[in-house]
């Protein structure tokens, strides 16, 4: 389990409900930036035992924000290599290194200022690599697509990809390109859905999603796009 004392790292959040009104979860932002919000509980704990998997091996993680997600990864006991521009003198950055100083992981991640995928590919072409990744960038566009070709084209044999906020149909199409390149793609029906691809020896983690809601007649009705990806 994600450990409580988490939520002590974070003196500035706040909860209100989903942003996804169609699932009655609680959300979690920074006061200073209300429009955002983080990865829910239920999201930040399959990242945390996805840590646990990996525990002592590293990943990428692409988009930090405030370092909700970071924590979580970090507290499994991952090595973390963080990309975001907000890290280069942005307050979301700062807010960022201040939760990982007040949970003590500060020598456990590596957080690099900066633009993905071309900054993840300077860091490939320095000698960097991972065994796992979590794609949670610029949601913009091809922005997503374009973060899970070059994961794909870093990552091992054995390897996991994790994609956040599939009720976007553009971050859908991300890992449908995954799926038709070679990888088992599914998706952790979460309050705004985590997309997993995997291959090789790795598996992704069972995720008994909320027995209040009928997901199928979710999925039906407001996001047919995610009706191509088994659910896990």
């Amino acid at each position: 389990m994600l450990p409580r004392e988490i939520e002590q790292y974070f003196p500035l959040m706040r909860k209100l409900r989903s942003f996804n009104r169609n699932v009655p979860h609680s959300a979690r932002i920074d006061e200073r930036f209300p429009t955002v919000g983080w990865v829910s509980w239920d999201e930040a704990t399959l990242l945390y035992n996805y840590g646990k998997m990996f525990s002592g091996k590293k990943m990428l993680e692409i988009g930090c924000w405030v370092g909700w997600s970071t924590v979580a990864l970090a507290l499994s006991g991952l090595k973390l290599t963080v990309v975001d521009p907000v890290l280069e003198n942005m307050p979301q950055g700062d807010a960022c290194r201040d939760s990982l100083a007040r949970a003590r992981l500060m020598n456990s991640v590596d957080l690099v200022p900066g633009f993905s995928p071309a900054k993840v590919e300077q860091l490939s072409r320095q000698g960097e690599s991972w065994d796992i990744f979590f794609i949670d960038g610029n949601h913009d566009g091809d922005a997503p697509l374009q973060d899970a070709r070059m994961c794909a084209e870093l990552a091992p044999e054995d390897s996991i990809i994790l994609l956040h906020d599939l009720v976007q149909p553009n971050i859908a199409e991300a890992l449908l390109w995954l799926q038709n390149n070679g990888w088992q793609c599914g998706v952790h029906y979460t309050s705004m859905f985590m997309g997993v691809a995997w291959r090789g020896s790795r598996k992704p983690i069972h995720h008994t999603a909320d027995p209040r809601i009928n997901w199928q007649k979710l999925i039906d009705g407001a996001y047919p796009h995610l009706r191509s990806f088994q659910r896990i």
